[in-house]
């Protein structure tokens, strides 16, 4: 069993397993996902909304985490929080992941050179997760987007690149989440994506608007041991684009860092 699982990995280039995985442990993960979306502290039932698990359940899974120390119970609110162990995994994160300093000169250069805000993203079920921001934008943005920030990926330029990048058997997969996620909206929202894919295909890049007034341009980069990222640049819609730069130059400088990125990640690692 285990040796066929490797293989078909090692074939598809994705994580397969024949063997079932532990269902309590599935739903212990979920229970933790309930605060991604953001929300300092959930009580039972606004668990029990955000996971659709039964409240019994919840209420073992709950007392699992706070003994594992995943979880803190604050009995003034009644609600959980996260410990602060969960914190050291963004840190744990970083160290796993190499190749992200390697490129953090050409992320910040690029940066101070045209004025934007850069970020380089991965995804996350139907998000995209920002796992390095260098701020140097006008505006409010520079102080919204940080590290560990998800955007809905049908929605933004990171994620419309990625999709954009992905073979049509993973496509077909991702679409599957998104629907689940974007539910009655997904038609549209479908619909709105595979015109934007279709454009990234043609010219290289990703372009939305999104949160917070955003404006961006993404583009693919394929990472060492098959990981694939997103880099993006961006702004304010309000305030525009630095006088010398359009959307059109913007999206073709954001290509040539990504190649400049794959140069690099080749170079280090020896993937071809």
């Amino acid at each position: 069993m285990m040796r066929k699982s490797r293989r078909l990995s090692r074939e598809t280039g994705e994580f397969v397993r024949v063997t079932p995985g532990s269902q309590s442990l599935e739903r212990g993960i979920q229970l933790l996902r309930a605060f991604l979306e953001g929300a300092p502290s959930l009580s039972n039932s606004e668990l029990t909304a955000r996971t659709h698990l039964p409240k019994a359940t919840i209420s073992r899974l709950s007392r699992s985490l706070v003994d594992a120390g995943m979880l803190e119970f604050d009995p003034a609110e009644e609600a959980y929080r996260l410990a602060p162990s969960c914190l050291s995994f963004g840190r744990a994160f970083q160290f796993s992941r190499s190749e992200l300093g390697t490129v953090n000169g050409l992320l910040k250069a690029f940066a101070r050179e045209n004025q934007l805000n850069v970020g380089l993203s991965a995804p996350d079920h139907a998000h995209m997760v920002y796992i390095t921001t260098f701020r140097e934008g006008r505006g409010a943005q520079t102080r919204t987007v940080t590290s560990g920030l998800r955007l809905p990926m049908a929605t933004c330029s990171p994620g419309i690149a990625y999709l954009a990048n992905a073979s049509p058997q993973k496509r077909i997969a991702l679409y599957s989440t998104l629907e689940k996620y974007h539910g009655s909206d997904w038609p549209q929202v479908r619909s709105a994506l595979d015109e934007e894919i279709l454009n990234t295909t043609r010219r290289g890049y990703g372009q939305a608007n999104s949160m917070f007034g955003n404006a961006g341009i993404g583009a693919a980069v394929a990472g060492p041991r098959g990981t694939t990222y997103a880099v993006s640049a961006s702004y304010l819609a309000s305030i525009g684009l630095p006088s010398e730069l359009t959307v059109e130059s913007l999206g073709h400088k954001v290509v040539v860092l990504a190649s400049e990125m794959q140069a690099v990640w080749n170079g280090s690692t020896g993937i071809s």
